[in-house]
């Protein structure tokens, strides 16, 4: 489980927008944020956080 839509409807920003701050491609924040893709790097997920300002525990809760 993540909260990676909720954290982007929230700040109102595209996954587009989060690639660019996170230097994560897009269609693999798409893959992870629907589930899709399970198991990933912590420092992928410490990447995707950082580009969110929150922190892995809370963007990942169950990392």
């Amino acid at each position: 489980m993540n909260r990676i839509k909720e954290i982007l409807k929230e700040q109102g920003i595209t996954q587009e927008e989060l690639s660019l701050r996170s230097d994560v491609p897009q269609p693999e924040i798409s893959r992870i944020a629907n589930g899709k893709k399970k198991k990933f790097e912590y420092i992928t997920a410490a990447k995707i956080a950082r580009g969110l300002n929150k922190p892995v525990e809370y963007v990942f809760p169950d990392y």
